[in-house]
């Protein structure tokens, strides 16, 4: 299964430097109706804050065997823009360990 980037891209070009990186954990696999899509939510962190994002889904799985799949695994996400503020962050890319 590919994963697929779900973020809010502002049209400002970032240069490597104002990447970020970080690991997460996978928490539950969902899928969302209103727009056609599976999402991979992670763990909530202490503010209770954490990142959805849609995985491609090709071979029909249901959200069951998604979530035994990927429940409890490590994503790696490289993002740009800053979590503290209300500007938009971008998803550079994302990789789920094996």
């Amino acid at each position: 299964m590919a994963i697929m980037l779900f973020g809010l891209i502002n049209g400002h070009a970032y240069a490597a430097t104002n990447e970020t990186r970080v690991t997460e954990t996978i928490d539950y696999v969902y899928y969302d109706s209103l727009n056609d899509t599976y999402m991979i939510a992670t763990v909530p962190d202490e503010d209770g804050g954490k990142w959805d994002l849609t995985i491609d889904n090709d071979d029909n799985e249901t959200v069951e065997t998604l979530n035994k799949l990927y429940k409890g695994k490590k994503i790696e996400i490289v993002f740009v823009g800053d979590l503290n503020s209300d500007e938009e962050i971008e998803i550079v890319s994302s990789n789920i360990a094996d």
